[in-house]
């Protein structure tokens, strides 16, 4: 029984020997196989082409339209409201001249017909002190023939025989009349809020029967001939304007100004008026200051107008930009540096940006037109490297 045991394990153990010998053997046989040369494969990059700038140049900003005039209308008379113009009320139109309140003008009328007829009797006690100052001279001057006496003395004496101080009262007494009756006509005047100018009314806080006094505010009212937009410019920007710092040639600078209404654009051509003296010390900016005349003006087509408090972008002519070049922004690396590609290599090229707007960028000099500018990002890139041009 031991020996069949024992048979039974060499023969396996065989078996096993010759199956691992016969799979080293397959192994080591097996052939080798075909080695494929795998192709490099370029990044692929996508470009567009620079091109040359046609026009002027503008410089953009924005800020919010406010009249070049605003004033707040206060009562210089006291009394009771007694008449208000049908456009004073808020957004109403008025005329330079128009009155817009006017105040119980009865105890001031009563004042000037007072005034009026102490002038009235102080001219006639002037005319009465005129006549007997000449008649006290005729008699001078005959009581002198009889007795061939002497010129009356530059004296007191001298003077009150020709009744000079006489004189010299009633025409005092004229002058002091004659101011206050303007006095009481300035007040009547007074009693009319007139429109210093022609515009619209901001707001209004006063009505009839109302009693007001003097420095009480009845409303605010401004300008509609001439709004002005201040834009706030960095030093850069500012430099591209030629002639902003020649105060008689800064009006001629012109502007274009672009206001939203309802998802419609509309546009307004202006001038630069006026520059600020001094840099904002928080934003460090400039501020150019832009009108627009007839804001308010009528269009046939009901087109609304340029409406004080509006936010609006600005457009501002600058110099001409003969042979600056455009690309597009996501070409831009580092600020001062452009991909191109030129036959199939990137070449990294130093670039001097005149101005950056929205999503193109201008160049002064570093490229001459018709490159082709790499747009997307690459994650490693070496001058001189080959790339693939995406065609679409």
């Amino acid at each position: 029984m031991k020996l069949t045991r024992s048979r039974s394990f060499m023969i396996g153990a065989a078996i096993l020997a010759v199956g691992v010998g016969g799979l080293a053997l397959l192994v080591w046989l097996r052939p080798e196989p075909p080695k494929e040369d795998r192709p490099r494969v370029s990044p692929l990059v996508t470009t567009a082409v620079a091109t040359i700038h046609e026009g002027p140049v503008y410089v953009r900003g924005t800020g919010p339209i406010k009249p070049t005039q605003e004033v707040t209308l206060v009562a210089e008379a006291s009394g009771k409201v007694v008449g208000i113009a049908p456009s004073f009320v808020s957004g109403g139109y008025f005329q330079r001249g128009d009155v817009l309140v006017q105040v119980d003008p009865a105890d001031y009328e009563n004042a000037v017909a007072v005034a009026e007829a102490e002038v009235t009797q102080r001219r006639f006690e002037l005319l009465r002190a005129r006549e007997e100052a000449d008649v006290a001279k005729e008699e001078w001057e005959r009581m002198r023939s009889r007795t061939a006496g002497e010129a009356p003395p530059h004296s007191e004496l001298g003077s009150l025989v020709l009744k000079e101080p006489q004189l010299r009262l009633a025409e005092a007494l004229l002058k002091g009349a004659e101011a206050r009756l303007s006095d009481a006509r300035n007040r009547l005047e007074r009693t009319r809020i007139v429109a210093p100018f022609s515009g619209r009314v901001r707001t209004e806080s006063v009505d009839v029967g109302q009693f007001v006094g003097p420095g009480q505010q009845v409303g605010v009212v401004y300008s509609s001939g001439l709004v002005e937009i201040a834009v706030p410019l960095n030093t850069s920007d500012a430099a591209l304007i030629e002639g902003l710092w020649n105060p008689s040639g800064v009006s001629r600078i012109a502007a274009r100004v672009h206001a939203d209404f309802g998802g419609t654009t509309r546009t307004w051509n202006g001038n630069v008026h006026r520059v600020e003296g001094a840099l904002d010390a928080a934003t460090r900016t400039i501020n150019v200051f832009v009108r627009v005349s007839n804001p308010y003006r009528r269009d046939s087509d009901g087109a609304p107008p340029l409406l004080v408090g509006t936010f609006v972008d600005v457009e501002i002519e600058a110099r001409p930009s003969d042979g600056s070049v455009v690309i597009p922004r996501s070409a831009l690396r580092d600020g001062s540096k452009v991909w191109v590609v030129a036959d199939g290599r990137l070449r990294v090229l130093p670039v001097d940006v005149l101005q950056e707007v929205d999503e193109t960028v201008l160049l002064r000099d570093g490229l001459t037109g018709g490159e082709q500018v790499v747009t997307n990002a690459l994650a490693v890139m070496t001058d001189g490297m080959s790339v693939r041009v995406a065609t679409n």
